[in-house]
């Protein structure tokens, strides 16, 4: 099996700008992610993907947060299975940028993509029920739209 495709890092960035509208439904990400990247699952992948490295790179800047390594995907069967984040292309390229637009802006579009992410809706929950997210240990994202097939093949390659 072939590795896991990854964008240019110029159509990740378009994606990033994409994403990071602020007031842009699902449908219209979507749709314009569909006419920026032509292989559906890697769209899907990037659409599912870009928020959840914005908002680990967010909640890393937050307290004292245990961060997951890990993310969890569903096979065919309904049965979910774990990986590695470094498994994915998609996080490994994006999380450079995301650090680079954390620290030297724009913050508004960073923001924006970061609040999509499951995270840090999970950081959110947790500070409201505890004030804190000190000794925190965040699960990693569920993956629902990519299929688990598609990281155990690239595990086994």
């Amino acid at each position: 099996m072939p590795q896991l495709s990854v964008p240019a890092e110029s159509v990740l960035k378009q994606a990033i700008d994409i994403i990071g509208q602020e007031g842009i439904s699902e449908d219209e990400i979507e749709r314009q992610i569909a006419a920026l990247i032509d292989e559906p699952m890697l769209a899907r992948r990037v659409i599912d993907w870009l928020p959840e490295v914005f908002g680990l790179v967010l909640v890393s800047h937050m307290d004292q947060v245990e961060l997951p390594t890990r993310f969890s995907a569903r096979d065919q069967r309904g049965r979910w299975h774990r990986f590695e984040f470094e498994i994915e292309p998609v996080f490994k390229s994006g999380l450079v940028l995301a650090v680079e637009m954390y620290h030297a802006g724009p913050r508004r579009g960073f923001g924006a993509l970061a609040l999509r992410s499951s995270v840090v809706a999970a950081a959110s929950q947790a500070l409201r029920e505890n004030g804190t997210l000190e000794g925190a240990e965040l699960a990693g994202p569920a993956l629902a739209g990519i299929p688990a097939e598609l990281y155990a093949s690239a595990v086994a390659a």
